[in-house]
């Protein structure tokens, strides 16, 4: 059995560094951005390429071990525990079906172009091997082995100390991440998860352990989209609670059989986060706070259920970081928190949920002091100095070019405690989260706005078709109003500077031009006439697009956190 774990540790190991290609080969994607750039890829893509060559044989000859070794695997547990075995045995089978898949599978990606196109063939054979579901597997081993033979698991013999957890980011990721992976757990409870990565982290075995999912706790919570899950452990007599938030992405979740069904859950759980993330942070309306109501719900249950004398501790990325700020703001309640790319506080949207907590000449000089985020200076001392307290047990993480920064530009945002923030030293990145460089206050109230009367219109959308179809039906108008008045100086000084702020974005690879002139409208269709009146929408960079996600994501974010961050306080 011992044999056993050391080659599941290997495996995953080979993962890891998978995992880490995968982002060394997305830092390297800008250099196909423009020609001069793209040179400096002939070397890189050799090593790359040997990386991958050398990573991908490990990985099939470990699984192949994996595989005969639990086969062949004697033990006296299987007499009482029959299904143990064929359980063990499925596990690798998969493991090895994925890697036999992945061999047959040819990636056919075009000629041209060739530097770009190895690049991007190489991210798309890492991607392919599947590192997240494969991961799920070799941890689902882990667990039933240590759920089984937890005598052969040897601890350490010094006690565990408060918050060694919370300071440990690999745990941090991992918990966090969970609530986005849970489709590959379930066949196991969370418990059952969480005891086993305790141990992989500080070799002692938790004593107690309870999970709470705000989705079977509050009947709201489903309905308005939220996600939140709190992990209640006690190791050596330390009482901790991690409450988890999860972002905006949406699930795929598989475990649905049908393809239509998977798409609509898919696009009616991102629908309804974007709701949330447009009325309540970036417009900071009363229209959409649901989901702010149903986390202050889940932490007063937590606080009245949880033991006593019982630390509790806010962790959540993107979305969920904006939680765990806006909380400790409006609650108090945790003894310490980190968020990872997190979204703001929006203080129009505090006012609604809570207007006690300020009189109105604070709430009036906040206002003042964050309505307009474009001049030089922003006055963060200013602002702190006008809250309850300094909240140094916040801690918001984050890369530095990270597309949620954008809202943080955004007027009646702040964030709470310490922001740190991270970036790779001599590297060409072209996202730009300052809007203020490129666009006037006026402009970002229109942004606002235009987020704002979308997602109005999309209120009455049930299904997923309703959605896409009322999402067009939406851009065809604006872009008709956009069109009819693109001949007035304003109209076309709002579109230029939007436009340039893309381009100096990389999202599209050509520069736009000043509209001077009435365009024609006589093309059939939207985007094919759009195209032709504005050449650099031809331009679009699907792949700058993808890259500003990636590095969004738990995967890609957390390799900027071994740097040393600057701190913006």
């Amino acid at each position: 059995m011992k044999e056993l774990l050391k080659s599941l540790d290997r495996l995953n190991k080979i993962y890891e560094q998978f995992d880490l290609l995968n982002f060394r080969a997305h830092k390297a994607l800008p250099l196909t951005f423009d020609k001069e750039n793209s040179k400096e890829l002939l070397r890189q893509n050799k090593r790359l390429y040997f990386s991958y060559s050398y990573l991908n044989k490990e990985k099939s000859r470990l699984t192949n071990s994996i595989l005969s070794q639990t086969v062949n695997l004697k033990d006296p547990l299987f007499k009482q525990k029959k299904m143990l075995h064929p359980e063990l045995i499925d596990k690798a089978l998969k493991l090895k079906n994925i890697d036999e898949s992945h061999d047959k599978d040819t990636l056919n990606i075009p000629n041209r172009n060739r530097k770009i196109n190895k690049l991007k063939q190489l991210i798309a054979m890492i991607q392919d091997e599947d590192i997240g579901l494969c991961q799920g597997y070799l941890s689902q081993m882990n667990v039933l082995i240590y759920q089984n033979k937890m005598h052969i698991f040897e601890e350490r013999s010094e006690k565990y100390k408060p918050q060694e957890l919370l300071h440990d980011i690999d745990f941090r990721t991992k918990i966090m991440q969970f609530d986005y992976d849970r489709y590959l757990f379930e066949d196991f409870t969370p418990e059952s998860f969480l005891e086993y990565l305790i141990f992989q982290k500080i070799q002692r075995h938790p004593t107690y352990i309870r999970s709470y999912d705000a989705k079977e706790l509050i009947p709201e919570a489903d309905a308005c989209g939220f996600s939140g899950i709190a992990y209640e452990v006690e190791i050596d007599g330390v009482r901790e609670c991690y409450v988890t938030f999860k972002g905006t992405e949406a699930d795929m979740d598989y475990t649905q059989s049908s393809r239509s069904k998977r798409l609509e859950k898919f696009l009616l759980e991102g629908f309804k986060d974007w709701n949330y993330n447009v009325n309540a942070i970036l417009v900071g309306n009363d229209t959409e706070n649901r989901q702010m109501l149903v986390a202050r719900d889940f932490i007063n249950y937590l606080q009245s259920n949880i033991q006593d004398k019982c630390a509790l501790y806010g962790l959540g990325h993107s979305l969920g970081g904006h939680f765990v700020q806006t909380l400790q703001l409006t609650n108090d309640c945790f003894q310490a928190g980190y968020t990872l790319n997190s979204a703001p506080i929006n203080l129009k949207q505090v006012q609604l949920i809570d207007p006690e907590l300020f009189d109105d000449t604070t709430w009036n000089k906040l206002f003042d002091l964050t309505s307009d985020k474009t001049g030089a200076y922003i006055p963060i001392k200013e602002i702190n100095q006008l809250l309850p307290r300094e909240y140094p047990e916040i801690v918001n993480e984050s890369f530095e070019q990270d597309l949620t920064q954008v809202f943080y530009e955004i007027p009646y945002t702040i964030w709470l405690g310490h922001k740190l923030e991270y970036n790779l030293s001599n590297w060409k990145y072209p996202f730009q989260n300052h809007l203020a460089d490129y666009l006037t206050n006026g402009e970002i109230h229109s942004y606002q706005h235009f987020f704002e009367q979308l997602f109005a219109f999309l209120q009455d959308s049930a299904t997923g078709p309703q959605l896409m179809r009322n999402t067009l039906s939406f851009m065809r108008a604006r872009v008709k109003i956009l069109r009819e008045d693109i001949d007035k100086p304003e109209t076309a000084e709002f579109f230029y500077d939007y436009s340039n702020y893309l381009y100096e974005s990389g999202i599209f690879l050509d520069q736009p031009q000043e509209i001077t002139e009435d365009l024609t409208q006589d093309t059939p269709t939207m985007w094919r006439s759009s195209r032709r009146e504005w050449p650099f929408l031809k331009s679009l960079n699907m792949d700058m697009l993808e890259l500003s996600v990636y590095f969004h994501v738990i995967h890609g974010v957390k390799y900027f956190l071994s740097r040393k961050p600057n701190k913006i306080n």
